[in-house]
């Protein structure tokens, strides 16, 4: 392809079809006289600036959209969702029965029905206000039902356990996962005596879906939060929010100086490199713990960051221990596998900042619940 010879008037002669601009420049090298220059190449529009007529923007710009959960909605959104027409699959998922595709599961399997009638289309809109939306024969409440605050609980995790929500029989354990799969115990599963209580209580409605804040390994202990508030799991989890988490990590072996400051420095994890708020010995406190014992605070709270951090650094992690979550630490009078609600108050701790885990201040408090500043 490309421009032909000059023909016998000096004018250039195309072999592929030119924009207009380059036919208006050799017009004007041969002085103005081109049938080009007043009438556009055949087969080639003349060329025209791109949005020439789209009509201004009138208003300030759309805001972006951002992810804050499937089931973040505030008190306004849930009264809204139930005097408003929504999908069914969408309105199941918002109300917190599960996630957007298993409800869309539960419709296809006819469990869930409409005013005594069974709709097997996730699409079919509903108004919770007015329609009795029904699943496994339980009605879920609509309007001013529907507005009850979120709960809140505080778990102490113990070793051997999962953070999900049902088993996954086809899904291998991760690395160091024992018991993974079908035959891992849940998190959940600690859950069974408060959800027998609430279904006592509430015999004709589902009780409230509960989910984790973040995950914790099947090898890791210590304090796990549990909720039904969407948004504020999304906030205490994502590294923006710069909520502080502190583990108790104990070594096979008292860790060196140099290893110390080699887990203080960094390390890559999952593909991206890491450095931890706070790396320090526990050897020092008298706090009756066992020894080898180090305090490792992250933001990130990627998948094993804290063991890995010991990994890179040369230090063999026997215990990992979670004990705090931003300005809410564990009481530690609480045993391996209770927990316990959280009062309104306790909740707001959590994204507070600036308020950093104070060994000294919990031993002279007695080990009680609450936010210690620094």
């Amino acid at each position: 392809r490309g421009a032909g010879p000059a023909d016998g008037g000096g004018c250039i002669r195309a072999a592929f079809a030119p924009p207009r601009r380059w036919l208006c420049a050799a017009a004007a090298a041969n002085g103005g006289e081109s049938s080009s220059s007043s009438e556009p190449f055949e087969g080639f529009a003349p060329e025209t600036p791109r949005h020439q007529n789209t009509p201004k923007r009138v208003g300030p710009r759309p805001q972006k959209k951002t992810f804050t959960g499937e089931h973040a909605l505030s008190p306004a959104a849930r009264k809204r969702l139930a005097s408003e027409g929504v999908r069914l699959g969408k309105a199941l998922a918002q109300l917190g029965v599960a996630s957007r595709r298993a409800s869309e599961d539960l419709i296809f399997a006819g469990r869930v029905a409409v005013n005594g009638v069974v709709v097997t289309a996730p699409q079919h809109h509903v108004v919770l206000a007015d329609d009795v939306v029904a699943v496994d024969g339980k009605v879920i409440q609509g309007g001013v039902e529907e507005t009850r605050e979120h709960l809140y609980f505080l778990l102490n995790k113990p070793k051997g356990y999962i953070c999900a929500n049902a088993k996954s029989p086809n899904k291998p354990p991760g690395k160091g996962e024992r018991g993974g799969g079908a035959s891992g115990k849940l998190v959940m599963d600690l859950f069974d005596e408060w959800k027998a209580a609430w279904r006592k209580k509430h015999p004709k409605r589902l009780p409230p879906r509960l989910f984790t804040v973040g995950r914790l390994d099947v090898n890791t202990t210590g304090m796990l939060l549990v909720t039904t508030d969407g948004q504020w799991c999304q906030r205490v989890a994502h590294p923006k929010s710069e909520v502080v988490k502190s583990y108790v990590l104990t070594a096979s072996a008292r860790p060196t100086k140099a290893q110390i400051r080699a887990m203080a420095a960094g390390a890559e994890v999952d593909g991206a490199f890491v450095k931890p708020v706070n790396v320090r010995s526990m050897d020092n406190d008298r706090d009756g713990g066992p020894p080898n014992r180090v305090l490792v605070e992250v933001v990130d709270g990627r998948n094993r960051e804290v063991r890995q951090l010991a990994s890179s650094a040369g230090v063999d992690c026997k215990k990992l221990k979670r004990v705090r979550v931003g300005g809410l630490r564990m009481p530690s009078e609480l045993p391996l596998g209770k927990y316990m609600a959280l009062k309104p108050h306790q909740v707001g701790y959590v994204l507070d900042k600036g308020l950093m885990y104070n060994e000294k201040a919990a031993e002279s408090s007695g080990g009680k619940m609450g936010r210690t500043p620094v």
